[in-house]
């Protein structure tokens, strides 16, 4: 099933367009006959769409001109050499939209490609409005868009959880001579509560680790604090949970960042697991 969001900003009410009172000698802004200026959607020049690891998303990003035309507008659009978002997170249906004939505005539908490997935070496709027909592009126009995702389940299911996982980061595994990569995850203790079995380093002994998780956002609000995370090397150190830990209970992913609270405090170790 695809997810449609649409930008639906009027580009009218973008910077460019000023409207005055003829009484005072300044004409009222022409739409038909006045100065034709170009730009992205008439806002921000960062925006974010929803990468679901699920299902397709599709999302409506706008160009438009502040004047109406009897024909049709020709548009092009290039992807920025600077975008750092790999292309198999997203299509572009088309970078030569059209401004149909008595319109301001063309779509551009992004795609977002489900999948187990997710885009990062600051990675965004940078969109150039290189040309619209018949209409300037300003330096005060938005003519560069920076798209962005943001990662997000359609809804929590914690009891999704359980199951067989791959350790598909460990910061410290290599460290600590970890060759134990796979894990079994088993609900509870408690409410909103997984356990990983065996915890974050085998070869160190650590124990189960159990994290707690909030059922509206899937955000990771919690770990048990008295279970070791490591003890061969350097005595016993016990699980901190780090702010940022989140669940994608739609694809089986669980991610978070932890630090040691005793011997080796202040080193903040990334521990990720994918569903077999």
């Amino acid at each position: 099933m695809k997810k449609i969001i649409k930008f639906t900003s009027l580009f009218l009410l973008g910077a460019f367009l000023m409207v005055s009172c003829e009484e005072e000698g300044i004409p009222l802004f022409d739409t038909t006959n006045g100065r034709a200026i170009a730009g992205f959607n008439g806002g921000a020049a960062d925006t974010r769409v929803v990468f679901n690891p699920a299902e397709n998303t599709e999302s409506i990003l706008k160009v438009g001109v502040s004047t109406l035309s009897s024909s049709d507008r020709s548009v092009s659009v290039s992807i920025d050499a600077a975008s750092t978002l790999d292309p198999s997170f997203y299509t572009i249906n088309t970078l030569t939209p059209v401004i149909p004939a008595g319109e301001f505005t063309a779509d551009i539908v992004i795609t977002t490609v489900p999948g187990a490997t997710l885009p990062g935070a600051s990675d965004a496709v940078i969109l150039n409005l290189d040309s619209v027909e018949g209409a300037e592009i300003l330096e005060t126009s938005i003519s560069a868009l920076s798209v962005g995702l943001d990662v997000q389940c359609p809804s929590v299911d914690i009891s999704a959880l359980a199951g067989s996982y791959n350790v598909v980061a460990s910061t410290f595994a290599n460290f600590f001579g970890e060759t134990d990569f796979t894990r079994e995850v088993i609900a509870g203790p408690g409410a909103n509560q997984v356990t990983i079995v065996d915890g974050t380093y085998i070869a160190e002994g650590a124990d189960d680790l159990i994290i707690t998780i909030d059922p509206a956002t899937g955000s990771i609000i919690g770990v048990n604090e008295d279970g070791i995370n490591s003890a061969a090397s350097f005595g016993p150190n016990f699980y901190r949970l780090l702010p940022g830990g989140r669940v994608l209970t739609c694809v089986g992913i669980i991610e978070m960042t932890l630090d040691f609270s005793a011997n080796i405090a202040g080193n903040p170790h990334v521990f990720n697991l994918v569903k077999q």
